[in-house]
């Protein structure tokens, strides 16, 4: 193989790591936007459809578990108040798989005003599947959750 080949073979990796990365960033973030509308298919459809969405207040096992949470009254009562921020993230895609790591925020308005809901610590483990990224588990603490250090401190020997 060539100098020049191989600085290719090399520049095409990193253009696929960057690829990899951006569309990791897109899907966790359509995810936010969707739950914010109340849009269930679309806030499951970032996730396998075996994949579990572990949250400090509930397990969700499959898809349809995490579009009955974004049905039920409690959530479907928040719409159009809320927003949903994740990140900032650190992406690592190794291959078919990936691991995300970083924080997600919850805003909520009321009568009284906009305030903090919920700031939480995440790991997403994603797989490349048919050529598209999906949440395979999403595991989520509550800042000072007991757990919380915990997600952090093993996630990021990963990435």
């Amino acid at each position: 193989m060539s100098d020049l080949e191989s600085r290719v073979e090399r520049l095409e990796q990193r253009v696929r790591t960057l690829e990899d990365e951006l569309a990791i960033h897109r899907l966790i973030n359509r995810y936010g936007l969707a739950v914010d509308t109340g849009d269930a298919a679309r806030s499951g459809a970032v996730f396998a459809r075996e994949a579990v969405y572990d949250v400090d207040v509930r397990l969700m096992e499959g898809r349809a578990a995490v579009e009955d949470m974004v049905r039920s009254e409690h959530h479907q009562k928040m719409v159009g108040h809320c927003a949903h921020q994740m990140g900032p993230l650190i992406v690592r895609p190794n291959g078919d798989r990936a691991v995300a790591l970083g924080y997600s925020r919850v805003y909520l308005r009321d009568d009284g005003g906009i305030e903090v809901y919920r700031v939480s610590f995440n790991r997403w483990d994603l797989e490349r599947r048919q050529g598209a990224w999906t949440i395979v588990h999403r595991r989520t603490r509550l800042l000072g959750h007991d757990e919380g250090k915990e997600i952090f401190a093993a996630g990021l020997a990963e990435v």
